[in-house]
């Protein structure tokens, strides 16, 4: 992990996961569609938004006056809104392999239900000095499973201590593992929770009673 910056921005996996499981129902021909906006008319695809549009022009003479500007800031309001909910909160996480950046991800965490697992992960990722996420390492991953990092020790993946020291309990088990993207605190076991976190890359439902979810990517 190379740095840190708290910061008001949603970047989540709702969508993606909505479409797939769409395709998943409706099979056939969107097996391969790639775009991000399906259109359909009468159960039948007509395409992407683009291709919406000109159906909706031949069909019915529409054309969408409103410039591209319009939408954005549509978009930039509706981002505000959700973004200015007080009950969570959006940070922002580097990773680098050998010191090459390999990007970004943007957590959402969800204080208003696990507030405590909150604060511990933040106080970590913030810390400039002392106990800090800042500069461990990503020690496990498992493949279709998830990734595991926050040894803040010696990042072996054998050491997660609190940042108040020690082990703390589990706070509940509220936040579900239904989707790729979940973030929660590794443990060795009941009320043993430190500073070892995973993210996963599939639902984990057997996850639910385990281990405590506290936010998703």
């Amino acid at each position: 992990i190379k740095q840190w910056y708290q910061r008001r921005v949603r970047a989540d996996t709702d969508w993606e996961n909505f479409l797939n499981e769409k395709k998943t129902d409706i099979r056939g021909e969107i097996w391969g569609f790639k775009c991000g906006t399906m259109a359909f008319v009468d159960g039948e695809l007509v395409g992407n938004g683009d291709d919406f549009m000109r159906w909706a022009k031949t069909k019915f003479g529409l054309i969408d006056f409103r410039p591209p500007a319009f939408y954005e800031a549509l978009s930039s309001q509706a981002y505000k809104s959700y973004l200015e909910n007080p009950k969570r909160d959006f940070v922002y996480v580097d990773f680098t392999h050998d010191k090459r950046p390999m990007g970004r991800v943007i957590f959402e965490l969800y204080k208003d239900i696990v507030p405590n697992t909150v604060k511990n992960f933040l106080d970590l990722l913030c810390s400039k000095e002392g106990k800090k996420y800042a500069g461990s390492t990503m020690h496990r991953i498992v493949k279709n499973g998830w990734v595991q990092g926050g040894d803040i020790v010696n990042g072996s993946g054998a050491n997660s201590e609190a940042v108040a020291g020690g082990k703390f309990s589990d706070e509940n088990f509220a936040v579900e593992h239904l989707k790729r993207g979940t973030i929660g605190m590794a443990n060795d076991g009941p009320h043993s929770n430190g500073s070892q976190f995973y993210i996963t890359f599939a639902p984990a439902p057997w996850m639910d009673r385990l281990y405590v979810a506290f936010g998703c990517l």
